[in-house]
């Protein structure tokens, strides 16, 4: 029998989705009764899904209820029934189409579900609640990290800007140290300077004393050579006294002639012994002024002397002394200013090892928490090993339930052919085999309901299981990352520490080769002092001693001069006066027309003998004539002689040329015209 032919109730058929138009009502004629035809079971295409078999079991109980007394009257109008079953299939054509629509919008919503959650369908919503709750709390939970390691970058930043402050600080210590000891170091230039501007004023007094005594030297040359000068004149004197002397001997022949005369000068010879007397007198007066004078100007020169050399003395014991206490005062606080630096770097030191100590403690601390969280990470990994291996035999245990899941649906869709074919057998009744089918289908129903119960329990389980143990392994990698970073923090922290603790023993070390080269340069200063003083005080004595031994030499010279000269004078004065007498002595005894005044005239006798007498009066060192002798050879060499005298004292005295001029004409027989020329031209 075809669908058609089967009879509908009157009452709407309720289907898994409601139709939005109204049932035509259909009001027919009252049909003759006919009777009932046999219900006949329709053959039932295989489901394909559960709502597809239980809207095909619906029709099937609604085909084979017994049709009431009323509807026997409408089976008889054929059209009207073909009129609703047509409009029934449209219906349900309709309800097929959104149906299938829904179906595959399920797919599509099942396909997203399984490819982006754990998820098989959308239908299980305890799971998806399970799993949109489970993404909630991991969104959470990675909010609370990144605020977590927000605050820990803050502290971190934190901690950099600390590090940064106590570097800051720690170079601005050192630059002040550095800055400071520059100032010392200038300090102490600045005394080396002011040092050595003593040490160069010292030079220039001792300078100043040496230029001193190369002027009194040079006094002393000056001196010297004066009295070589005074000496070679007294030599050149001499040698003419000698001269005279030689004429003298000559003249001792006729001393016995001349001794009458001499007893008859003796008188004159006493008077002028008492005038020399009376001389010697006035000059041993003029001399003992002269000395006490003398002796005034050496005691007042030593006098100065000494108090030259006090002063001095006394000056150069005050700056010794200032010197001293300014060297003594500079070592004393160079060396506390040492002491309080070195005491300070010390402490700093100590405090640096005993954070040094600190960090090594803490950095093995670390390094053991470091091993035991290594020692859980790999107890945790090996746990998520054992967790992921149940997790895959879970997964095979689905695979298995779906299998047989599978094989289920196999054996329903067996059994309901069976049961097809059994309805449509006739001795099988409509009750039995819907009450057969409810039966397995609640069965049935019920193991899946089971089935899925425990596969959705273990999905949330494992899903449950996974986001567990995500969740202690990142908080233990970062635990292991925070424990690394703590650790090189600690080692570069550490390695700091002990690059700051290098830098500062270098910078003591060169703190204490510094105080130990200024110690070096205080003893050189004060043993430069010390040499400079005894050095000082020797050459000031020396120079002393040299000067009062100087003067004495020349107070010394001076007076063996002045009786030398004082000698030589009495002597020359005692020969000039022998020169003179025995002079006037042979002009008395000469003869007129002796020697060269035998050429001149009788009144020229007294001219030659006033310009004798006036040139030996200019001049004490001009020589006398010779006295004549009978033979004429022996006068001619003593003309001779006379005549290179007066040669040579012409040559050798400009002052006395124009004296000598006189006496050179009358030798020589000028001419008038002749001698005033000479004299205009000298």
């Amino acid at each position: 029998m075809s669908p058609s032919s089967t009879p509908l109730p009157e009452s709407r058929v309720v289907s898994p989705i409601e139709v939005n138009e109204p049932a035509p009502v259909l009001v027919a004629p009252t049909p003759t009764p006919t009777p009932p035809p046999e219900p006949v079971l329709p053959a039932s295409p295989k489901p394909t899904s559960p709502q597809v078999d239980q809207v095909s079991v619906l029709e099937a109980q609604a085909a084979l209820l017994p049709p009431t007394p009323g509807e026997s009257l409408h089976v008889t109008d054929v059209d009207a029934l073909q009129e609703r079953l047509k409009l029934v299939e449209q219906r349900f054509s309709d309800v097929s189409t959104s149906f299938k629509r829904l179906q595959a919008e399920k797919a599509a919503a099942d396909a997203i579900l399984r490819e982006l959650t754990p998820l098989e369908t959308i239908s299980d919503s305890q799971a998806l609640r399970d799993f949109v709750q489970n993404v909630i709390l991991k969104s959470e939970i990675s909010l609370e990290e990144i605020t977590r390691l927000n605050g820990k970058l803050g502290t971190q930043e934190g901690r950099v800007e600390e590090l940064r402050d106590t570097h800051r600080l720690e170079s601005a210590s050192q630059s002040a140290q550095i800055e400071k000891q520059k100032r010392q170091l200038i300090e102490v230039e600045a005394l080396l300077a002011a040092s050595q501007g003593s040490i160069t004023k010292a030079d220039e007094s001792a300078t100043a004393q040496k230029a001193e005594i190369d002027r009194l030297l040079g006094e002393v040359e000056r001196s010297k050579r004066v009295a070589k000068e005074e000496e070679e004149k007294r030599v050149k004197a001499i040698s003419l006294l000698k001269t005279v002397r030689q004429k003298l001997v000559k003249a001792e022949k006729e001393r016995d002639d001349v001794l009458r005369e001499v007893a008859m000068s003796k008188d004159k010879d006493k008077a002028e012994r008492e005038k020399e007397l009376l001389e010697k007198s006035r000059l041993q007066t003029e001399l003992e002024t002269v000395n006490s004078e003398r002796d005034k100007a050496i005691a007042g020169l030593k006098a100065q002397f000494d108090r030259e050399l006090a002063t001095i003395r006394d000056r150069h014991d005050k700056e010794t002394a200032g010197l001293r206490g300014q060297f003594e005062l500079e070592a004393l606080t160079t060396k506390s200013s040492h002491s309080k630096e070195v005491t300070n770097l010390t402490a700093r030191v100590s405090s640096l090892e005993s954070t040094l100590t600190s960090l090594t403690n803490d950095k093995n601390a670390f390094f053991d928490q470091l091993q035991l969280r290594q020692a859980e990470l790999e107890s945790a990994q090996s746990h998520l090993d054992s967790l992921q291996s149940q997790n895959t035999e879970l997964q095979y245990q689905l695979r298995e339930s779906e299998e047989r899941f599978v094989l289920l649906n196999d054996d329903i869709t067996e059994a309901r052919r069976e049961q097809d074919i059994r309805s449509r057998e006739p001795t099988s009744s409509a009750e039995d085999v819907a009450r057969l089918l409810s039966t397995t289908e609640a069965k049935y129903e019920s193991k899946l309901a089971d089935l899925r119960k425990n596969l959705s329990v273990v999905e949330k389980e494992r899903t449950e299981s996974e986001a567990q143990w995500s969740r202690k392994l990142r908080d233990k990698v970062r635990e292991n990352d925070e424990l690394k970073q703590v650790l090189g923090t600690a080692t570069k922290s550490r390695e700091l520490d002990e690059g700051v603790v290098d830098k500062l023993k270098d910078q003591i070390k060169v703190l204490q080769e510094e105080v130990r080269l200024g110690h070096v340069e205080v003893a050189e200063l004060r043993a430069q002092s010390a040499t400079l003083e005894d050095l000082s005080t020797r050459a000031q004595e020396t120079e002393t001693t040299a000067k009062i031994q100087g003067l004495e030499q020349l107070v010394e010279e001076v007076k063996s001069r002045e009786t030398q000269l004082r000698a030589s004078n009495k002597t020359l004065r005692e020969e000039l006066r022998k020169v003179q007498s025995s002079a006037a002595l042979l002009e008395r005894q000469r003869n007129p027309g002796v020697g060269y005044w035998t050429s001149r005239a009788d009144s020229a006798a007294p001219d030659t003998r006033t310009s004798m007498s006036s040139t030996t009066s200019s001049d004490s060192r001009v020589a006398s004539p010779a006295p004549p002798a009978p033979p004429k050879n022996e006068e001619e060499e003593v003309n001779l002689e006379y005549l290179r005298n007066v040669i040579l004292q012409f040559l050798e005295h400009k002052e006395m040329r124009p004296n000598l001029v006189k006496v050179l004409s009358i030798i020589l027989h000028f001419t008038p015209q002749e001698t005033r020329r000479l004299v205009a031209k000298v």
